[in-house]
């Protein structure tokens, strides 16, 4: 493949495709992520156009829009590039950034996702899974929305499908340790 040397000048090219393991260069716009991605209508920029964007190097634009937060991580698209591109990894990346710079999307939608993405992760570094009924509570609270889905909880906790108690697994401290080494390997290659 000719890269034509993009990848050395382009800061947020590089950057994407280590994080996410993926080469975004062997996008050649096909479409056919966009025609599988179930959310792509909500999205800002597209799949395609987010390769495209990653590719001229449109960091700005690309950390502020709502595309890789509206993302589902259903691998649709992935599923069906022809180049086999992980496009959810590269959606992931492109998350990670915009956390690291702190680059904030104004929109509610958005803002509540990256609220959720956060509360989930920490779910998992403490407990080692995530605790349902904690997490609508911390993500309501968090949101300000503090009677949402309210109505659904007396039914879901008599049917037994949200436990009440937060019993950290066994294997909680090796999670812990995973994060703690990913952390120091994320330090060393920054």
């Amino acid at each position: 493949m000719i890269t034509l040397g993009l990848e050395e000048k382009n800061e947020i090219l590089s950057e994407v495709n280590r994080r996410s393991g993926a080469n975004v260069l062997e996008c050649y716009q096909c479409g056919k992520c966009v025609s599988t991605c179930p959310v792509s209508n909500y999205m800002d920029y597209p799949p395609r156009e987010t390769m495209q964007m990653i590719k001229l190097g449109l960091k700005n634009e690309l950390l502020m829009a709502n595309s890789s937060w509206f993302c589902l991580t259903c691998s649709a698209c992935s599923g069906r590039c022809p180049r086999e591109i992980d496009i959810p990894a590269v959606m992931e990346a492109i998350r990670h950034i915009a956390i690291e710079e702190n680059y904030i999307n104004d929109s509610k939608k958005v803002k509540e996702i990256r609220k959720f993405h956060e509360i989930f992760l920490d779910m998992v570094k403490r407990y080692g899974r995530n605790y349902e009924l904690r997490m609508m509570a911390e993500f309501n609270i968090r949101t300000r929305n503090l009677f949402k889905d309210m109505h659904l909880a007396p039914k879901a906790l008599l049917k037994g499908k949200i436990p009440l108690g937060v019993k950290p697994m066994k294997s909680a401290k090796a999670i812990q340790r995973m994060y703690k080494l990913a952390e120091k390997l994320d330090k060393k290659h920054l």
